[in-house]
């Protein structure tokens, strides 16, 4: 891949890292496979009231900062904004190589051609479609490690 698709690849990973977080926090219905399977709990092809409800309430409570059963506008700012810093923290510790605050273009190219080659599991140089997937798939079952602000 040019160095310059390098730029871009990694702008749309963190842009789309910053939307799904925004996107995860209102229930809503599902629009993926995944989704739907995560949530159809007894396996049957359908998602009925009771299985999606309890995900709700879930997101509901997290969001009731006070736990007086009413979630405000207030509420949801403050949770919205400690994702967003949890997720710029998380960011910066894995592109700023050198952690001094900034990302350069080096450092950008250093963490894209390590994610490839962690992606690209026979080592022939190209992603499949199922390389890709089961990178993500790994990924997603690794142990998240909880971040703090320095």
């Amino acid at each position: 891949m040019a160095k310059g698709r390098h730029f871009l690849v990694a702008g749309a990973f963190i842009g789309l890292a910053f939307a799904a977080t925004a996107q995860a926090n209102e229930p809503s219905i599902p629009s993926t496979t995944r989704a739907f399977k995560s949530l159809d709990s007894n396996a049957d092809g359908k998602i009925e009231l009771g299985e999606i409800q309890p995900r709700a309430v879930r997101r509901f409570q997290k969001f009731d900062g006070d736990g007086d059963g009413t979630v405000t506008a207030t509420e949801i700012s403050e949770n919205l904004q400690k994702r967003t810093e949890r997720r710029k923290i998380g960011i910066m510790s894995r592109m700023d190589g050198d952690s001094d605050g900034a990302v350069t273009r080096g450092e950008l190219d250093k963490y894209i051609e390590n994610l490839f080659k962690q992606a690209d599991a026979d080592h022939d140089g190209g992603l499949t479609s199922e390389e890709a997937k089961a990178y993500r798939s790994a990924m997603r079952r690794k142990p998240q490690v909880s971040q703090t602000s320095p």
